[in-house]
């Protein structure tokens, strides 16, 4: 058997969300141990550990602690058997023998439990987890209205060039990070007047990077685009509105970056400018899950990908 490459413990509780302790650790392959509050444990195999957990605390309201171990999916059986083996010498496991079960391996078993399964099969109704893919189901027919009230606005075009630019530039793995580590709104709320309104807004952690303001007046749109300080050299710095800003209190190295509507690829290719970009928004989302996720517009960053996947292969 080879060996685990990794162990990590939480403590968890049912009134958090599972991704704010595994974020995109969910995703990986390998066995997860339950503990609860009796102290008896449960030991099973995922390649989904947030929805599993999920799934589990429908089913268990007494679970207090999780465990995982990384491994190949070549080794789950192995370690499997092995950790409940191990587990079953100094607790009580809440593991049961299949008796109904058709026989051998199956691929499901990794995103659905088999003990669930075989409940399924003896007539247990199942009880089915908020998960990710529901959580965004149900916040993209939230966002939906807004969304579509962004793509009618006559500046869409031009606006959804320069944020397909600046995600694709900017933010590391959009299509797997976005709306859990960083979001775009659409059409927000935020510093509304009958002069001034925001097309979109893109956020990580609690601080924005990114928005886009339109002033119906004049028919002009601009942009405004926060940076890390102190990385922008003098050469890429000359022709552009930057200045200092301290109106982010857990974000006060930063610079903002007034640009027209249309520019964010030419601004983008300076180096300097692109580093300081990269350097906050990463910094930024390895702070943690935006706080702004649910106001994320799944099916603005759904164009996003779709802009530059069309550009690709025009």
């Amino acid at each position: 058997m080879a060996s685990p490459r990794r162990q990590k413990r939480w403590d968890v509780s049912n009134d958090v969300a599972p991704s704010i302790y595994f974020g995109l650790d969910r995703k990986l392959c390998g066995i997860y141990t339950l503990e609860f509050a009796n102290g008896e444990r449960y030991v099973g195999q995922t390649v989904d550990l947030t929805s599993r957990l999920a799934s589990h605390r429908r089913r268990w309201s007494d679970i207090t602690a999780v465990s995982f171990l990384e491994c190949g999916r070549d080794e789950l059986n192995d370690v499997e058997r092995t950790l409940i083996t191990q587990t079953e010498r100094s607790y009580t496991v809440r593991n049961r023998a299949f008796t109904q079960m058709p026989g051998g391996d199956a691929e499901i078993d990794l995103v659905v439990d088999r003990q669930q399964q075989e409940e399924w099969l003896e007539g247990v109704k199942p009880a089915y987890p908020l998960d990710e893919r529901a959580r965004a189901a149900e916040r993209r027919r939230r966002i939906r209205p807004k969304y579509e009230q962004l793509a009618a606005h006559p500046a869409y075009p031009e606006a959804l060039a320069d944020l397909t630019e600046y995600v694709h530039e900017v933010i590391p793995w959009p299509s797997v990070t976005g709306g859990l580590y960083w979001g775009v709104s659409a059409m927000p709320g935020t510093a509304k007047s009958k002069d001034r309104y925001r097309l979109f807004t893109v956020n990580a952690h609690n601080v924005e990077l990114l928005f886009a303001h339109h002033f119906p007046n004049e028919g002009e749109t601009n942009v405004i685009l926060n940076v890390a300080s102190s990385i922008i050299n003098a050469k890429d710095r000359r022709g552009l509105m930057i200045r200092r800003t301290s109106h982010y209190r857990s974000y006060k190295d930063c610079e903002t970056i007034a640009l027209p509507a249309g520019a964010m690829a030419e601004v983008l290719a300076r180096s300097s400018v692109l580093l300081a970009a990269r350097t906050m928004a990463l910094g930024l989302m390895r702070r943690g899950p935006s706080n702004f996720a649910k106001f994320h517009s799944d099916d603005l960053l759904d164009e996003v990908l779709l802009h530059r996947a069309g550009e690709a292969t025009a």
